[in-house]
């Protein structure tokens, strides 16, 4: 008995030690972080955006988990004369707030991200979504099908699960979720790189910035449990042309499942870009620029519709 009390004693000053050392130390406070963009009050929720262009029409730019408007970084200059490009925060990522009250479920989010289209006075745009973004996207291509111009899906989910979920009540997770957090974090940065040398110590702080505001890891946890109750995405309902994006060495989302996504959505065209892993809209940012590009003059031709105000 008293064996077993020191080596739970000595477990948890051991657990301790960890969560101090190589626990992710959330020490920002949201209202001070230096932020890239523009905050815009959304029903009484600061969500975070980045702007850029002022081309006729408008892209919508929705990341993945854990990561933040910097994830399009590279490719929002090849697109900034002929879109007005909004890149978004969802809720509880990037620099939007951190509110442990608000509801993350990827239902929300897309409420969330119509509300913002409509805040801003954009009918109409092309909405591209990078992995867990992916599967937003295609959630908001089959709620509101007469807004999306186009549907550009990189290394995207298949949509037809929740991007995660959590079997345990988040409470009890908690209490380690700091040490979880900063050792997944290092563990998918290294994973989404085909070239390691493009995981630069400026890109893993671009990554790991927003995810030191106070609030994230309780974020993280919410989305996972909240997500599972998310209704299924009715594809038949996702009406516009859909470009397919997938790196031929991903191994976060596999080709796979690009190709699953084609056989829900008959109009959708895959593009498979070779030596790319899992963030190749930043490794091989100019091969899916073309892509785009040339995916976007073929369903999509410029038009003089407004881009919004």
């Amino acid at each position: 008995m008293i064996k077993r009390v020191l080596l739970a004693i000595v477990g948890f000053i051991g657990g301790v030690l960890l969560l101090r050392r190589f626990g992710l130390k959330e020490t920002i406070d949201w209202r001070d972080a230096g932020k890239p963009g523009r905050v815009i009050d959304i029903d009484g929720y600061g969500v975070h955006i980045v702007e850029r262009g002022g081309g006729p029409r408008t892209m919508l730019l929705i990341h993945g988990f854990g990561a933040s408007t910097f994830s399009w970084r590279e490719l929002i200059p090849h697109f900034e004369r002929e879109f007005r490009i909004i890149a978004v925060d969802l809720k509880g990522f990037g620099y939007s707030e951190r509110d442990r009250n608000a509801t993350l479920s990827s239902t929300c989010q897309v409420a969330m991200l119509k509300a913002l289209l409509d805040r801003l006075g954009i009918e109409r745009a092309v909405i591209a979504g990078h992995s867990m973004g992916g599967g937003a996207a295609q959630r908001f291509a089959a709620t509101y099908p007469e807004m999306v111009d186009a549907l550009i899906l990189a290394a995207s989910v298949t949509g037809e699960e929740p991007v995660a979920g959590l079997s345990v009540p988040p409470w009890l997770i908690r209490p380690f979720a700091p040490l979880i957090g900063a050792l997944t974090a290092e563990w998918l940065l290294q994973l989404c790189y085909y070239d390691k040398s493009y995981l630069t110590p400026e890109v893993r702080e671009g990554y790991m910035r927003p995810l030191r505001i106070r609030g994230s890891l309780d974020a993280v946890l919410a989305m996972m449990s909240q997500t599972a109750g998310d209704p299924p995405i009715d594809a038949t309902r996702i009406k516009a042309p859909v470009l397919v994006l997938c790196g031929a060495q991903d191994r976060v989302v596999p080709l796979k499942s690009g190709r699953r996504i084609c056989e829900r959505v008959p109009q959708a065209r895959l593009v498979v870009v070779d030596r790319a892993a899992h963030n190749f809209i930043e490794e091989r940012h100019e091969e899916c620029a073309a892509a785009i590009a040339e995916f976007l003059a073929e369903v999509a031709p410029c038009s003089e519709a407004p881009a919004g105000v």
